[in-house]
Order: structure tokens, then sequence, then C-alpha cells
């Protein structure tokens, strides 16, 4: 069996896809995988064969323009709707023709929501595509409303439902490229946007949240349309810790992790501040992970600070850990097993951190414009809290059940062999 996934956005949006895909390859499967030039080296270095798509969404935001648009695209409507179609358009434009190249020969697509036309190439090829957003947002259910109408509220039944509406608006803004796609490459009529945000005529679009479902045990509207799989986790093959960090671990007590991955700070001073001062407070340290955070840092001897490191193995040796909240981070922190404390930026980071919060896996969530000195103090004083590190390692245990790869390709087959049957 030949899988192509077909994924855009940040390492959260290709990390998932690039453990199934690795997985696969390796139960004898094959798996290429169509995404942005910045993941190139990532997914080769796992031996998985890559794809280049012209969409590139990290190497947009190291752009003027492409920060503007992502920090104040409201204050700046003009700028945003010019960057949006002289650059972002044209960009998927050219990916939908990478996609129908990733998919030649491939007996099934495995696609993010993101990457629309997708559905489409499937139709054409007549193989089956499944849909795997990296976050649970696009079937409709009665239990929450879609996250990116709201990510902490609820409407009640029927209105929770009614929100997950907008799964199929979302492709508006890129409906003219699909059907420019649609009508010069794959030979089909125009189509109308959401027209297969569901289902492709009588087929309904089988869905992989690969997330673990010990989160999500109060939902029930899934049952018999989504597949939680569990967090499909990378090897850490050959990967360690660099010796300046091992060094810093060894030298006392176990450090508080920072790290807020792709997310810029808005106020990278006033953070730093707030950290070097509540460390004090709290007779703590820190390895601090920068990131595209804006931190930077003078000598401290109670702060580390590098680029990145590996989270798998450097959370379990935390005290506990401080971050974003986005999905990847939030996986590696809960396999850790420690206290953590998210400060959410915005899309999923909200409806993470109130899930895990309403779970008893995390500290109250802090916004970065409300946090100061008192309530960070606070928060690595509950991190030594024995009801929150109990809890914390309670969860672990039930994740470490769960094969988040293994289990999404028995669904991967499983849908390839009825389709197959059904042809």
């Amino acid at each position: 069996m030949r899988i192509a996934i077909l994924t855009l956005g940040s390492r959260g949006d290709v990390q998932p896809y690039l453990a199934i895909a690795k997985h696969a390859v390796a139960m004898g499967h094959e798996a290429v995988i169509c995404t942005g030039k910045t993941f190139k080296a990532f997914i080769e270095a796992h031996h998985v064969e890559f794809r280049e798509a012209e969409s590139d969404l990290m190497a947009m935001l190291k752009t003027p323009e492409g920060q503007m648009v992502f920090n104040h695209a409201m204050k700046h409507p003009l700028r945003t709707k010019r960057f949006v179609s002289e650059v972002v358009n044209p960009a998927f434009r050219k990916t939908l023709e990478a996609f129908w190249e990733t998919a030649q020969g491939a007996d099934v697509i495995l696609y993010h929501p993101k990457a629309f036309g997708a559905p489409d190439i499937g139709f054409k090829l007549n193989i089956p595509v499944i849909s795997m957003p990296p976050v649970p947002m696009t079937y409709p259910i009665e239990e929450f409303p879609n996250l990116a109408i709201s990510a902490t509220g609820n409407f009640g039944k029927y209105l929770n439902k009614l929100t997950y509406r907008l799964i199929a608006k979302s492709e508006s803004a890129s409906i003219k490229e699909v059907n420019d796609f649609r009508e010069k490459t794959l030979n089909l009529p125009r189509r109308k946007a959401g027209e297969y945000a569901f289902n492709l005529g009588d087929y309904e679009i089988p869905v992989i949240y690969p997330v673990s479902r010990h989160l999500f045990e109060d939902v029930k509207s899934w049952e018999g349309h989504v597949v939680l799989t569990g967090f499909p986790f990378l090897e850490q093959e050959g990967e360690s810790l660099e010796e300046s960090l091992e060094t810093f671990i060894r030298a006392g007590k176990a450090p508080i992790v920072v790290s807020f991955s792709s997310m810029p700070l808005k106020d990278p001073s006033r953070f730093r501040s707030i950290l070097e001062n509540a460390l004090e407070d709290s007779d703590e340290r820190a390895i601090v992970l920068t990131g595209a955070s804006g931190l930077a840092f003078h000598e401290n001897e109670r702060i580390m600070a590098v680029s990145g490191a590996p989270h798998m193995l450097l959370f379990p040796r935390a005290k506990g850990i401080v971050h974003h909240g986005g999905v990847g981070t939030v996986a590696a922190a809960l396999k850790s097993g420690r206290p953590q404390q998210i400060i959410p930026f915005g899309v999923d980071q909200p409806f993470w951190a109130q899930r895990l919060y309403e779970k008893g896996l995390c500290l109250p969530p802090i916004n970065e414009k409300t946090l100061n000195l008192a309530s960070l103090t606070e928060s690595f004083d509950k991190m030594s809290n024995q009801e929150i590190q109990k809890s914390a390692q309670a969860f672990m245990i039930k994740m470490a059940a769960e094969d988040g790869a293994q289990s999404a390709l028995l669904e991967i087959e499983r849908v390839v062999a009825d389709f197959r049957q059904r042809a």
C-alpha cells in the first residue's frame, strides 16, 4: 500500500503525519509527504519520502508581511488582502499541482483539512481519502462547539453542532484556485466551496483524530464516524540532549522548561523580566527553548536558554512545563507526566488549555497580557503539589497503553480494504 500524505502548516501539522508515515514504512508500506520545504530535512531524516509544496507557512511567517498578517491582520486589512492575493493564493495554486503529482500511484490519500483539493484528487483517481485534522474540529458533534468559533464555551447540543458548518465555509478563500485546478488539471467541472467537506457523493469521508481518547471520554457524538487513535509519537532514534543541557540539569534541582515553539510573544522583554523574578522568588531554575518567541537572556545562573531541544527527551527531566498549548507540545507534555502551565496564544491552544485544566492535567490557563509576577510564581509553587503531580503521572500511564501510529495505520488499512470491496 502506498500512502500519499498532504499537509500544510506548522510542525504540529506535520509531525503526527510523519510519525504515521514512518511507522507505515517500517511495516512494509510506502509513504510520501507533500508539505512546505521548511520540513524537508525533518522528514527525510526519518527516511520518509518528501515532495515540496509551494505553500510554506513557516517560510511565509519569517517575512515582514507574513509576521504582519499573523499578528495584526485585523489592523491592516488591505495589506493582508494584498498578501493573500499576491503570495498565499498563487503559492497554493502551485501546491495543488504538487499534491496531484504526489498522489500518482497512491492507494489512499491522508490529508490535513487545510490541504484543500485533496478530496478532488481522490475522486479523480478513484482512491479513498481520509481526513486527519491534528485537532478535533471538523466532525459535527453536540458536546462542544467548533473551536474556531469558541475554544472554551458551550452553546448547548443544537448550537454546538451547528457551529461545525464553518468547516464547509473554510474553503471559500481558496475555491477559485481549487476550481481552476479542477478544470485545467483534473478535467472536472467547477464546484461549490465546502461541497467535499464531509462527503464525496454518497461516500462519507473517514475522519481520524490523532489524539488520546482519554481526553474525550465524555464525547459520544463521534461514535461510528471518527476514530481517535492516540497521539502518534516519533521514535527518538539517535537523539540526545546537548551536553550543555545535561550539565545544567545535573547541576541542581529539576528545572522548569519554558517553550513557546513557533509562537512569537507580544512583549518578550516583559515576559523575560517576569520569568527571571518568578524564578528568583520561588527559588527555581529554568531551561528556555526560545524558538520564535523573541526571548533573549543576559547571563543568569538560574536560566539556560537554547533555541530548541527534543521535547520527548527534555520534558521528563523537568519539574514542570510552561508552554503555549500547541497540540504537539501538549502531547509531549502529557507523555512526560509533568505538571503543566499553559499560556495560550490562539487557534486551538485555548481549547487544549481549557480541556487539560478541566481534566486536572494542567494549572488554570494564563493569558500573556494578564500574566504577572504573582501568577507565574504561584504556578511554579503549584507544580510541587502532590495531587497535581499524581494526576499528571496517572494520565501518562493511561497514554502509555495507546499506540497512535499503529492504530492510525490499522484504520488506514481498513479504509482501503473497505473501499476496494465496494469498488
